[in-house]
C-alpha cells in the first residue's frame, strides 16, 4: 500500500472511532440506549462472583493499574533504546505517557459517577467515564503488540503475540466491571478511545519516520 493510501485509511479508521467514542460518550452523558444494557449486565457479573475469580481479577486489575503500566512502559522503551530501536523506545513512552495523562481528562470532562460503593470490591475514589484501566491495558499493551507482531516472522508466532495481548487487555477491561467500580460502557470507551490513541500514535510515528527516509507500518495498513 502506497503512503498516500496508508495516510488515507489511518484517517478513515481515526474517523470512525472518534464518531463512535462520540457517539457512546453521548449515549451515557444523556442516559440513553445503554442504561438498559449497563445494569443488567454489570448486576449479573457482580452477583457471579466467587473467591478464587475475585482473587483472579484482583491481580489482574492491579496488572492494568497506572503504576504497573508506567513501569511496564519504560521496562520496554529502556529495552528497545539498548537495542538500537530508539524510534520504537520513543513511541512507547511517549504513546505510553499520552494514554496515561488522557484518561483522567477526560474523567473530568464527562464526571460520571461510579457504580454503587457497596458492590466495589476494591477502593476508588476517581469518576467512572471512561475506564483508565481499560485505555491504559489498550494503548500500552496494544503499542507493545504490535511492535512485537511487526518484529516477528511467520504467521502462527504473529497470531500467538496479538491473541495473547488482546486477551490481557480484555482481561483487565473485564476485572473493572467484575470488581464493582465500572459501568461495562465505562470499559468499552477505554477500548475505543485507547484503539483511536494507539492509530494516532502509530500514524505520527509512520509519517515522521517516512520524512527521515526510513520505512515503518500503519497497523491495519499492510
Amino acid at each position: 500500500m502506497t503512503r498516500s493510501r496508508q495516510a488515507v485509511a489511518a484517517g478513515l479508521a481515526m474517523v470512525v472511532l472518534g464518531l463512535a467514542a462520540i457517539v457512546l460518550t453521548e449515549a451515557v452523558v444523556h442516559h440513553k440506549a445503554l442504561a438498559g444494557l449497563d445494569g443488567p449486565f454489570r448486576d449479573w457479573v457482580v452477583d457471579h462472583r466467587s473467591g478464587f475469580w475475585t482473587e483472579v481479577m484482583v491481580n489482574a486489575s492491579r496488572f492494568g493499574s497506572t503504576p504497573s503500566l508506567i513501569v511496564i512502559a519504560l521496562a520496554a522503551g529502556a529495552w528497545l533504546a539498548w537495542r538500537g530501536r530508539k524510534a520504537d523506545s520513543l513511541l512507547v513512552v511517549a504513546g505510553s505517557a499520552g494514554a496515561l495523562a488522557l484518561g483522567p481528562v477526560l474523567k473530568a470532562i464527562v464526571e460520571r459517577p461510579r457504580p454503587a460503593l457497596s458492590d466495589h470490591v476494591v477502593f476508588v475514589h476517581s469518576w467512572s467515564y471512561p475506564s483508565g484501566h481499560s485505555l491504559n491495558s489498550m494503548a500500552v499493551l496494544g503499542l507493545l503488540t504490535v511492535l512485537a507482531v511487526r518484529e516477528r516472522p511467520g504467521v502462527p508466532r504473529r497470531t500467538l503475540l496479538a491473541v495473547l495481548g488482546g486477551f490481557l487487555v480484555v482481561v483487565v477491561g473485564f476485572s473493572r466491571v467484575y470488581l464493582g467500580v465500572h459501568w461495562p460502557s465505562d470499559v468499552l470507551a477505554g477500548w475505543l478511545i485507547g484503539i483511536l490513541w494507539l492509530t494516532v500514535c502509530f500514524t505520527v510515528a509512520h509519517l515522521g519516520r517516512g520524512n527521515t527516509g526510513t520505512s515503518s507500518t500503519v497497523p491495519g495498513s499492510s
